[in-house]
């Protein structure tokens, strides 16, 4: 699950660099990007990538259960 997290993290984190095309075309993204344009949707979803990346830290760091 740590890993999986991590990993979804990094890839918001190189959509959000790489202004990937297909990630900004899906629909909920497309929804976000319409509501608040197109440099606010990528840094929320960068934002969103660096807080998964925290959030696999915290597992390693302060494993659950």
């Amino acid at each position: 699950m740590t890993i999986f997290t991590g990993l979804l993290g990094v890839g918001g984190i190189w959509a959000a660099v790489s202004d990937s095309s297909s990630v900004f075309q899906s629909r909920k993204i497309a929804f976000l990007e319409h509501r608040i344009g197109h440099v606010n949707t990528r840094l929320f979803v960068g934002l969103g990538g660096f807080l998964l990346i925290l959030l696999a830290i915290s597992f390693i760091v302060f494993p659950p259960g």
